[in-house]
């Protein structure tokens, strides 16, 4: 009777492992990303005017904030990674994370854009203690937000389809941000630009705890056996090990920091490119629809070319598109034909890269799956976290080059710039962007083919079925 039992609670969950992923569940582990973005381009746009121009704060004291906060943020994610990794909850190991770290990010977000009259040193210690927590708690998410995807579904297919949501969400987020932002404010305000800002992000923090609470309510976590013993035994040099030495995970850090730290730069100089080269500084609104629509349309498409081509085919083919598109770069006039084959080729370069996007998204979980498969421990959300640290190196690095760089190439504002300064803005464009691109093309050493996820998941199975018995 008991062996029959025992079958029948297998069976039950054999049928809930291979399950396909519902619309719901797609979209809410999707969602996390939406809300990152959100508070991301937030901080990205606004704080600087934020502390500077409502708050009154001196902008020396500004940059040295940011710079602390991003350091901050950066050592936080690895060190939450590593105690999400330790510990379970009542409620489950990463889907509680949503709300218990959510809630306080949108609180926090909230604060941070709120101007409480202070005075003047009152300002400074009030905007310095809610600014690094706020970061804190935004670089801490990143780890379990990262994490959960392989305790919810082994499926390549789901994956590939999370991606595509999660990477629509993120521009729907980044539009809400970047064109209805400054309208918003500046209406909540009705000429007070610090009220404005405080009702914009206290209605987007009902919001993103809105998006918390529904990922909580929607997320099951299917795939995590906890042996609680062995999960505070584990040291950091133990983890350590496990992640380093999978060479699928080494290569999805190096892809992730290339592909961050190239458009960065790029990012940085493409101003000073459009405005002294081209003569024409309308060229960056237009790049923005370039870099939207062309990567719309190939998220669009991504699921069925990866299924035709595999994951790897489909990341290698767009990092070589990527690099071949730069090294274009320096090569196109200073005309208006030079003008149009550039954001031509840009918009080549985002229709492969949203053909990759969600393959991408893809592999980090597979190397998580290897892991876990490997060594017989989980350091999912450390893993995840990882990525989060290549990500925001990445963006800290390419400010810091590019600035340096154009004191390097002699960029004087506001004058005709001499030749060699032109030479060198193409080079900051073209050239060292494709260099840091080819670093991409490691994902050709990504070895876990859709195949081998689907015996690893099989075999992963077997050990949570042997561990449930037990």
């Amino acid at each position: 009777m008991q062996t029959a039992k025992v079958q029948q609670n297998q069976s039950a969950t054999n049928l809930l492992e291979d399950k396909k992923l519902t619309f719901r569940e797609k979209v809410a582990l999707g969602l996390g990303g939406m809300t990152g973005t959100i508070h991301s381009q937030m901080i990205a746009l606004f704080l600087l005017f934020f502390y500077t121009d409502v708050m009154e704060i001196s902008p020396a004291y500004v940059a040295g904030l940011f710079l602390a906060a991003r350091i901050v943020s950066a050592a936080a994610g690895p060190v939450f990674g590593i105690y999400v990794d330790k510990v379970t909850t009542p409620w489950g190991k990463y889907v509680p994370w949503f709300i218990i770290l959510g809630v306080p990010s949108a609180i926090l977000g909230w604060l941070t854009f709120t101007d409480f009259n202070l005075g003047p040193d009152g300002k400074i210690i009030y905007a310095t203690v809610t600014y690094i927590l706020y970061s804190i708690l935004l670089g801490a998410i990143q780890a379990p937000g990262t994490a959960v995807g392989p305790a919810i579904t082994k499926r390549v297919d789901d994956r590939v389809s999370i991606g595509q949501i999660s990477y629509f969400v993120v521009v729907i987020g980044a539009m809400i941000v970047s064109v209805a932002g400054q309208p918003l404010y500046k209406a909540f305000g009705g000429g007070n630009d610090a009220k404005g800002f405080s009702m914009l992000m206290g209605i987007i923090a009902v919001l993103c705890v809105m998006i918390s609470v529904f990922q909580v309510s929607s997320l099951k976590e299917r795939y995590v056996v906890q042996n609680k013993k062995d999960e505070k035994k584990l040291s950091l040099k133990e983890m350590s090990k496990a992640v380093f030495t999978n060479k699928a995970a080494v290569i999805i850090y190096i892809y992730v920091f290339a592909m961050n730290l190239a458009p960065g730069i790029r990012n940085a100089i493409s101003l000073h490119y459009y405005k002294y080269y081209f003569h024409n500084e309308n060229i960056m609104a237009i790049m923005g629809l370039v870099a939207i629509v062309p990567t719309f349309i190939g998220v669009t498409f991504s699921a069925k070319i990866t299924k035709r081509f595999g994951l790897k085919a489909n990341v290698l083919i767009g990092s070589i598109v990527s690099v071949v598109t730069a090294i274009m770069i320096p090569f196109f006039p200073s005309t208006s034909t030079g003008a149009v084959l550039y954001i031509a080729s840009a918009a080549i370069g985002s229709l492969f890269q949203g053909f990759a996007a969600p393959a991408q998204a893809a592999m980090l979980p597979a190397a998580m799956d290897y892991t876990e498969w490997k060594t017989g421990i989980n350091v999912n959300a450390f893993m995840g976290s990882i990525q989060g640290v290549m990500k925001n190196v990445a963006v800290a690095i390419s400010g810091s080059l590019a600035a340096g760089a154009l004191v390097f190439i002699g960029y004087l504002p506001g004058v005709e710039q001499s030749s060699e300064t032109i030479f060198g803005l193409k080079m900051l464009m073209g050239v060292l962007p494709a260099i840091i691109l080819v670093f991409t093309a490691a994902v050709a050493w990504f070895d876990i083919t859709e195949e081998k996820q689907a015996q690893i998941a099989k075999d992963l199975a077997e050990r949570r079925k042997a561990g449930q018995q037990s």
